[in-house]
């Protein structure tokens, strides 16, 4: 029995030799491979040696826990991502002669599977050894020469990955793989951020980019929020959230994230804006007319928010049933409501603003507003039969100087488009209307030949 124990006892250090003669074995065979590469001849025998011996010490408790074996893990991954990368470029050498685009073809083409490995194998070390990847991280912006022969190959290895990451995500992005783009343009920051300890924002930008063509809503959501969360973001990191979520039909959580970005930029037109459709597409007008007001004094030269604060107004004036657009009684502020969107309007087309669409839309509503005036003058009932006489002439009054003010207007905006059918039957009505027989009788004609 006493002997049984002697030998029981003697097995277990030899055993755990054999997995560090493991890690031994792979640094040899690697070490081989890098001599071959250097001869300009690479061997993938010893890469694959190398690879065999690593991977079973990653599996037992001796190594698997050490930074070394897994730094050894990442230097054979990416040996082996670097060599199917200089087989694709050489694949590309015959059809594509610019060294800049074939560069960006192969980093699009090459599968990236050992890539991630040893992407994953340098963020192992910091889980495992942070004290190693410390060393590691000084070394890089310090200077290696603090560093040993072995720790100099993996803080090279660290350096390339990250700048590769970046080549990876480039040309990805070339090659409209805006998926992938966005995953390594995102890597890229992260291992700036982890390597030098500084944020990456064009890289943490250009994932959200990515993530956007590639219209992909939870890689939007995560990596614009990770800009948020690292307080380098911009109003664009907001909308983008409020558009996926939107695209998602979330509509709790994109006003969730709209309010905050209307917080941390109080004073941004786009973020303003879009909480200002929000507010007209839930019929909160004034709300949305506060918020034009503050867009007019940011930026008073865009059409835009005449016109619109210009149909809120005409809107109010004018209420239709939802769905069944039945017209509602008018309030009781009908006339300032008239007012003010003839104010607007106005003060829109007076930019006379080069965007066709704009001005004819400003021109169009304003002559489709005096119109709807002079109609809802022409049919208005007197209160009591005795005002009747009074109340009819000036109610005539009034409808017709509307539809002489709508005339001129819509002329102009038919003159923008000579085609329009619907202002073409409204100006023949209006010319009815001030007895303009001529005019009416060519708009009639004009609309036959349509």
């Amino acid at each position: 029995m006493k002997k049984i124990g002697i030998l029981s006892l003697a097995l277990l250090p030899v055993f755990g030799f054999s997995q560090k003669a493991k890690v031994q074995t792979a640094w040899r065979a690697l070490n081989d491979y890098e001599a071959t590469v250097k001869d300009g001849k690479p061997d993938l025998v010893y890469l694959t040696k190398a690879k065999d011996a690593i991977d079973v010490a990653l599996t037992h408790e001796d190594t698997k826990n050490q930074g070394k074996t897994h730094a050894y893990k990442a230097r054979i991954s990416y040996a082996f991502y670097q060599n199917a990368l200089n087989a694709e470029l050489k694949k590309l050498e015959p059809t594509v002669q610019d060294k800049n685009e074939r560069a960006m073809l192969a980093y699009g083409n090459t599968p990236l599977a050992d890539f991630e490995t040893a992407n994953e194998e340098i963020n192992k070390i910091q889980e495992v050894d942070p004290k190693f990847m410390e060393t590691i991280k000084d070394g890089l912006t310090k200077g290696t020469s603090m560093l040993g022969e072995e720790d100099i190959k993996i803080a090279m290895v660290t350096q390339q990955i990250k700048m590769e990451s970046a080549n990876i995500a480039q040309g990805k992005y070339k090659a409209k793989k805006y998926d992938e783009a966005a995953d390594y343009f995102y890597k890229t920051a992260f291992l700036n951020t982890l390597l030098y300890k500084v944020k990456d924002t064009a890289n943490f930008y250009n994932a959200c980019i990515s993530a956007g063509k590639a219209k992909n809503p939870t890689k939007i959501i995560d990596y614009n929020k990770k800009m948020i969360d690292s307080k380098i973001a911009t109003p664009y990191n907001y909308e983008s959230m409020y558009n996926a979520q939107m695209s998602k039909l979330d509509t709790t959580a994109a006003m969730e994230i709209l309010k905050k970005g209307r917080v941390a930029f109080p004073g941004d037109l786009s973020l303003m804006n879009k909480e200002t459709d929000y507010y007209l597409a839930k019929g909160k007008q004034e709300e949305a007319l506060n918020n034009l007001k503050v867009s007019i004094e940011k930026d008073p030269k865009n059409p835009v928010f005449y016109l619109i604060s210009g149909q809120i107004y005409d809107g109010m004036a004018n209420p239709k049933e939802k769905g069944t657009m039945k017209e509602l009684p008018k309030p009781a502020n009908y006339e300032e409501c008239i007012k003010n969107a003839e104010t607007y309007y106005q003060k829109g087309i007076d930019l006379n603003s080069p965007n066709k669409e704009y001005q004819y839309n400003l021109i169009f509503n304003l002559g489709a507003l005096y119109n709807n005036y002079g109609g809802y003058y022409q049919n208005r009932q007197p209160a009591t039969i005795t005002e009747m006489a009074k109340t009819q002439k000036e109610n005539e009054a009034k409808s017709q100087e509307a539809f002489k003010k709508a005339i001129p207007l819509l002329e102009q905006a038919l003159a923008i488009k000579p085609d329009d059918r619907p202002t073409m039957i409204a100006l023949r009505k209006l010319y009815m209307f001030t007895k303009q027989d001529d005019k009416a009788k060519d708009m009639n004609e004009r609309l036959k030949k349509q």
